[in-house]
Parts: structure tokens; sequence; C-alpha cells
């Protein structure tokens, strides 16, 4: 046991001042034998032993007077702040933190594993007329109690069987599910919070979110907060904050180079070696080691081995440090046999190269030979009346050719390709009718009659976005040499589309539009030569394969996500299972329009897909979906100090203990305040000294027989 005011323990002593003022009394008095009183005593003896037995009980309430008084001031603190939670509450919410930044280590173990062992045991110790009420929290709170509840071992069992997430924590939710819960047992009571004070689960993700805090706890009777700090104290910590790889569009036999972004965080001066490791398809392939002479980044370069078509699963790791949670990061790798792109012709003819269709394909997927490098793309051409027939989901894009009026169906599957995610691009020609354009609103971009150059006079091509993948780079690379014999005159809405070429003259050439989830490109030319020769010049092939791949990367899904996203899942109907990484089999089926919106992904690694009811053996086996990992701000070592959690909470009563029991100021914010049963034992010292004089009274009434007299 130990006390928050110890330099009162040299009052000690005063506990044995009724004794010591007995023993005067007695010294006062010198006996004298007297027949008479001998007599009266011999006729009152009874009297007198009860006259004694008031005494002694009179002087042991003045001793425990005394000692409740002392035990006020001195505020013991029993290990665990077992003190706090005995001190009269009635009910308790329980809340243990299990963000990412809980797997910090220290001679006990991670934070998380001793917490948990720390509510175990003062669960037990509650007395028997509380109710406890229990759970954990990250991003969210997760408790199968709505209120609290005698059945101590269910909570106990329920927080025993809590899991470590590689989420971040978020404080104020936690805090106003357990407000809420002690509002439902009618108010008041203790919120006990186990977290290591990391700074960012502090910080609310939305604004105000501390004030519905602090209403969720006046509507609960402001209950007190205690709050045991965790933390075992760790200086400096490595983690790899970042993968990203090259070429981000990945075919078939290309082997790409992974770049891992490692970090030194220290509270001061540090230096440490790092040595990473780098995991593909559950076998080692490669290590690095680096070594840091102060805090800081450093990126290390990985060069993988030619790989197949499908998705391939690893992870970077670390060697074990402090703060093991952010020792890995894991990615995903799409590769492809070739990006398949669909041109619809809008007008076929059997002569090579009189359709327009012809030099898109050609542009994306030239004859093969050994000279010519092996085309990413897998071109697939179709006719308008096929179209009908063809899945476009199947596509990373659909280039439509010479646009020529376009039957209602049409229209509309084109137009919900784009909205989930798809790429469209268009090219009007000479069987584009501009009334039939405008009213399918397919492009979302009118057009207006042909504007011809003069004579033979070629109009040129003009300003480029400067910052847009697409184009930024053709004024080096050709643009000058595209000339034009006569184009569609586009009308886009500035607040909807993006002009990324003009002409000299200042027309719209190249304009791109969002749509839903997806885009649309619309040229102001044919792909035809009789429009002009841009068919024939670099930026034809060079717009058109940097728009597909810039597509690609902007909507895939990207190497490493923060936990707890939402997972975007396509598949297809029927019964599925998705493997998450600690284990759990989550039965999912794809709803009847849309993705599948999948929420639980509380754990950091690898997401898998298995269609049918069972599970695979071996999950490696099973295809990969997603990679989540832990957010930065888990890495970080900023704690929050009890200055700012006074400030946050002003009107509320929070104590701060350690694990172990002591109790301190965290870092460098006000005093600590007492988690010691100071108020029991402030209420006991007034029952005592209420007994004492109740008793002193009745020692000092006349008795029966001398008011007969």
């Amino acid at each position: 046991m130990r006390f928050l005011h110890p330099e009162f323990l040299w009052l000690a002593p005063l506990v044995a001042l009724p004794i010591l003022i007995h023993l005067l009394n007695r010294i006062r008095y010198r006996r004298v034998r007297w027949a008479a009183i001998d007599f009266l005593l011999t006729m009152e003896r009874r009297a007198v032993r009860r006259a004694r037995l008031r005494q002694i009980l009179l002087m042991a309430l003045r001793m425990l007077l005394l000692a409740a008084a002392l035990g006020a001031l001195l505020q013991p603190v029993v290990r665990g702040g077992l003190a706090a939670l005995l001190g009269g509450s009635r009910q308790v919410a329980v809340l243990l933190d299990a963000s990412a930044s809980m797997s910090a280590t220290g001679p006990g173990g991670s934070a998380f594993e001793r917490g948990k062992e720390l509510v175990s045991h003062t669960l037990d110790a509650l007395p028997r007329g509380a109710r406890v009420a229990g759970g954990w929290f990250a991003h969210s709170y997760v408790s199968p109690f709505r209120e609290p509840l005698q059945d101590r071992a269910a909570v106990a069992a329920v927080l025993k069987d809590a899991r470590l997430t590689g989420g971040h924590g978020d404080v104020p939710r936690a805090l106003r599910a357990a407000a809420e819960s002690l509002a439902h047992g009618g108010g008041g009571g203790t919120i006990w919070l186990l977290t290591d004070l990391q700074a960012s689960g502090w910080r609310a993700d939305e604004q105000g979110e501390w004030q519905q805090v602090r209403e969720a706890l006046a509507r609960a009777g402001k209950p007190q907060i205690i709050i045991t700090d965790l933390h075992p104290g760790v200086e400096s910590n490595l983690s790899v904050v970042a993968v990203s790889v090259a070429p981000a569009v990945i075919v078939e036999n290309d082997a790409p180079k992974l770049t891992a972004t490692v970090e030194l965080r220290a509270r001061g001066e540090a230096s440490a070696v790092a040595s990473l490791a780098l995991f593909l398809d559950g076998r080692r392939v490669d290590s690095r080691t680096h070594q840091f002479a102060e805090p800081g980044k450093a990126d290390l370069v990985f060069n993988l081995p030619p790989l197949k078509a499908g998705p391939h699963a690893g992870y970077f790791e670390l060697s074990p440090d402090a703060l093991p949670g952010d020792d890995r990061r894991y990615f995903l790798l799409h590769v492809a046999a070739r990006v398949p792109v669909l041109v619809v012709d809008g007008a076929p003819s059997s002569v090579p190269f009189e359709s327009a269709a012809d030099f898109v394909k050609l542009a994306l997927q030239p004859p093969e030979a050994g000279a010519i490098e092996r085309s990413p793309f897998a071109v697939q051409a179709v006719s308008l009346q096929e179209l009908a027939g063809t899945d476009l989901s199947k596509f990373a894009a659909v280039v439509v050719a010479d646009v020529p009026p376009l039957p209602p169906d049409a229209v509309q599957r084109l137009h919900d390709y784009v909205t989930a995610g798809g790429l469209l691009l268009l090219f009007p020609g000479a069987h584009t009718q501009i009334e039939a354009w405008n009213g399918e609103k397919l492009a979302g971009v009118p057009l207006q009659p042909l504007v011809e150059a003069e004579g033979d006079k070629q109009i040129k091509l003009g300003p480029v976005a400067p910052v847009n993948p697409v184009v930024s780079q053709l004024p080096a690379e050709g643009l000058d040499r595209v000339l034009l014999a006569k184009l569609f005159r586009l009308k886009p809405d500035a607040q909807t589309t993006e002009a990324l070429i003009h002409t000299e003259r200042g027309e719209p050439f190249l304009v791109r539009r969002q749509s839903g989830r997806g885009k649309v490109y619309v040229f102001a030319v044919s792909a035809q030569p009789d429009f002009s020769n841009f068919p024939f010049t670099p930026p034809f092939l060079l717009i058109l394969h940097r728009a597909i791949h810039t597509h690609l990367v902007e909507g895939a899904a990207p190497l490493a996500l923060p936990t707890f996203t939402e997972l975007r899942l396509t598949m297809p109907p029927g019964d599925h299972l998705v493997l998450t990484p600690d284990g759990a089999a989550v039965p999912v089926m794809r709803p009847p329009e849309g993705d599948l919106l999948f929420t639980r992904t509380e754990a950091a690694g690898i997401y898998r897909l298995v269609t049918g009811s069972a599970a695979p053996a071996d999950p490696g086996t099973a295809p990969a979906v997603a990679a989540l990992n832990p957010p930065a701000q888990e890495s970080e070592l900023e704690r929050l100090d009890a200055a700012a959690i006074n400030a946050l909470l002003p009107d509320s009563s929070i104590s701060y203990l350690r694990a172990d029991g002591g109790v301190e100021s965290i870092g460098q914010g006000t005093e600590a305040q007492s988690a010691a049963s100071t108020f029991p034992l402030a209420a006991i010292a007034l029952v005592f000294l209420l007994g004492e004089v109740l008793l002193a009274w009745s020692m000092g009434r006349p008795s029966a027989a001398g008011r007969q007299e």
C-alpha cells in the first residue's frame, strides 16, 4: 500500500492518544478504602462493569476516529487502482485500449496484456453490490453490454477474449459509449480507462466530438474517470511507414521494383540499425539493413523477380523492437496477363485502316515482333451491334471510335460502366451526328459544328494542362507535329470538366470529365486521317497509353490502405467468405446492386475472398483482395499529459494511476489527483465521531436510580 501524502505519517502516534489519556487519568486518583464505599460497590458492581465497558468502547471509538481521519489525510492507494473502484462506486464501466500502439512492450509484457491482467484481478476484488460493464476499443467500442450488470464473471470473460487490433484509438468515442452505458444503469459511478495515453487517440475526428463527450458525461451524472497509464516507456521506435511499386501497372513477366520507407522516431537523440526483410507469396525474398545515425526516414529498394499474372500478397518486416505493432507493412500487387481494352468500331470497314478503330487498335497493340516490345494491352474490337452482348466490366477501358448515333440501351450500359469506375474514350468522326450526340448526353460535353482550317493552313495545338500526367510532357514529345484540318467545337462545362489540351486558337482539343467513379475523355477530332495527322504522331499513342495507365493507378486498390477502411469488393452472386488476418471467416453476400462494402477491418494484414461457404484448409491459397496496415499515427511516441486531458474534460473528476498502483502526474501537466479511498475514510471518521458523541452523552446522563433519589 502506498500513500498520496506520506508526510502526514508522523501523526500516526496520535492514534494512541486516547489510551495515554486513560492511563494518565488513572494515575490522578489514589485509592482509599472506606467501609461505606465498599458497601456501595458491592451493591453497584454490575453497574460499574457496564461503565468500564462503555469507557473502553469510548476509547476505541476515539482511536478509530483518529485513525480514519489520519487515513483521509494520507489517502492510501491500493495496487491497480482497486481503492478507487472500491470507493463507493455502485457501477463501473471498464474501457480497455486495443489500438495498435498498445502492442508496446516493456519488462512486464505488452501494455495490452498487462491491462487485461489488471482488469481481471480488479474485477474479482469488487464488492458484491457493484455492477460492471466493460469492453475494448480502438476506432470503435466493442462490448455486448448495454448497461452495467452484477455478473462480473461475464464481463471478465469478454475482456479476457479481447484482441489487440491494428487500428488507431478513438478515446472520445469510447468515453461517450461508456457514459451512455452508465446512464442506462441509472447514472453515476466510475469510468475506468486503461490506455497508453497515445496522443493520437485523443484527437477527435469530427468537430465538436469532445463537446458530445462532455454532454454524455453530464447525462450520466458526471461519473468519476480513472485513467490507468499502461505505457511501458518506449523511447524510440522503428516502423515501415510506406511502400511504393514501379511500374504502378504491372503485367505478366514484369519485374517490378518495391521501395519501403523506414522511419526512426525518438523522444530525443537516438540511433538504430534497421533490418528489413521482404516476404512475397509466403516466402522470404530478400533483406536490407540501414544504419540510422539520428531520427529520420530512409528508402530501401528491392527488385522482384518476373511475376506471373494474378494477385501477389506480401509484406515487409523489421526486426522486433519495443513497439512491434508497426514492424510489418503489408502490400498487394495486381499482375495482369495484359490490360484488356474494348474498341467499339462505329463505322466498320473491310478496307484496312479505313475505319478509325484500326488506328486505335494499332496504337494500343501493335503487331508483335522480336524487335518490338510486348504490348501491355489486349485489345478486343467489336461492332456497335456486338456491344450489346459484351460484358463491359471485364475491360479496363472502352474506346468508341467514330461515334455514331447510339441506341438507348447502349448509352445506358456505357453510362453504368463509367459510373462504376470504368474509363471511356470517345472519338467523334464522319458518322457522328451532333444532334444525337447532344441528346444522348453520354459524354457530358456538347458538340457544335465543325471548325475547318482556312485553305492549306492547318490548325496547330497549343497549351496543355501543366500538371496532368497524361499530357504534361507532350510539348517535348512531338505535340507541335499535330496538324488539324478540321475539328468539332467542344463546349465543356468548366465546373464539371477539365480541358487538357487546347488549339493555338484556344478551342478545347481534349477534355476530361469525372462521372461517378469513372472518367470520360472526349477528343475534338476523329482517329481518321481525314481530320488530321493526329493518328500518325507520337502524341496519339502516348495519350491513349497514359490515359489508361493513369486511370488504372488512380482507380486500383493501393498497396497499403489504413485500417478501418471499408473494403469495396466486386464479386459474383452467391455465397462467399472473407478470410481476415486474425483467422476469422466472415460469410458475405453481394447485394442486389453494386459492390459489397466490408467493414470488419480491425486487423492488419492480408484479406482474402473465398467462393462458397467452406474455408480452405490453407487460407494462404485463397485469392487476396486487400492489404491493410496500422495507421501511421499509431507509431508516434507523443503522449498526452494531465493538463491536456483536464482541458478536454474540465467538469469531470479525473484520477491518474500507474499500472503498478502508484499515483503520479502524467507528463508535465497538473498535479495528479488521488485515486485513493479519501471519501469513504472521511465518511467513516464522521460516523465514528457521531458514535463517540452519542456514547459520551449516554455516559453523562444520570442513571435511573439517581433520578429516583
